[in-house]
């Protein structure tokens, strides 16, 4: 993933990352742009399931994506794979 300035459109780096929690990262980050100097933090969020894991770990919760929730419900209803 390619993570660019929000000013110049240059690439930005990451610094350093803290991760507070399991479907979250704060990643501090510097444009390599020397003109522009930008630097801040990035939040990275675990926003969705779009398929779920096979080693699921207690307390993770991220919420099923639209899409897979009605696939999911389909597959209940109809009693199909």
């Amino acid at each position: 993933m390619r993570i660019t300035c929000p000013h110049c459109r240059d690439s930005v780096v990451t610094r350093s990352s803290v991760r507070p929690h399991d479907a979250l990262y704060w990643a501090y980050a510097q444009c390599i742009n020397p003109e522009c100097g930008w630097g801040g933090k990035i939040l990275i969020e675990f926003a969705t399931t779009r398929a779920p894991s096979q080693q699921p770990r207690p307390g993770v919760q991220i919420p099923a994506d639209p899409e897979l929730r009605r696939l999911m419900r389909d597959q209940l209803l109809t009693g199909t794979d």
